[in-house]
């Protein structure tokens, strides 16, 4: 039996989800990339916001998908396949940006033209800590908003629960039954 979580079609939505996210988040990145100051960073923070919205709207539309509107499991999964395939094209396009931005990445520079505005203890002497601030944020930030809407969207947004049927995300051990997992002899 095949699995629908992975088949193509599922693995096309993650690209094309999880790219339309790590693109929009890119948006408020390119725009604080510019500015290039201090002050401009929580652009950083709205570029995980629109990550949210994106994959918001990729779980919404799994509610109403016929094989995954009767699990939620499998919405869920979905959800953070999606989250993953975003945060690694996210953070693929975070270097492009910042080599676009910074040529010389390794150098030392004085640390006011890093971060324009930074208090002394935040400011950074080679523009790499700065790429390594932003990946934290397009890592930790883009997981935390896209885990936390595939969970929200997939149980809250099912109507009744109490019908789920299990997913098959693999083979059962041989003498289990996959539903209920306990021997067929009842033990």
């Amino acid at each position: 039996m095949s699995k629908p979580v992975f088949d193509k079609r599922h693995l096309k939505e993650y690209v094309l989800f999880g790219g339309g996210a790590a693109v929009a988040y890119m948006v408020p990145v390119v725009i604080f990339l510019s500015k290039h100051n201090y002050q401009s960073l929580y652009y950083l923070f709205m570029g995980c916001a629109f990550f949210m919205a994106v994959i918001f709207y990729y779980v919404y539309r799994l509610l109403y998908a016929p094989y995954d509107e009767k699990r939620a499991v499998s919405m869920l999964i979905a959800g953070h396949l999606a989250t993953l395939t975003g945060i690694l094209i996210a953070s693929i396009l975070v270097i492009i940006a910042m080599l676009f931005f910074e040529s010389d990445l390794f150098a030392s520079v004085p640390p006011q033209q890093v971060l324009q505005g930074a208090a002394p203890q935040d400011q950074a002497g080679r523009p790499a800590y700065l790429l390594m601030m932003m990946l934290a944020t397009a890592i930790i930030g883009n997981f935390a908003t896209g885990s936390f809407i595939s969970v929200i969207v997939s149980y809250a947004g099912k109507r009744d629960q109490t019908r789920d049927k299990p997913v098959d995300i693999g083979e059962g051990k041989p003498g289990l039954n996959k539903t209920t997992k306990y021997r067929r002899d009842g033990n």
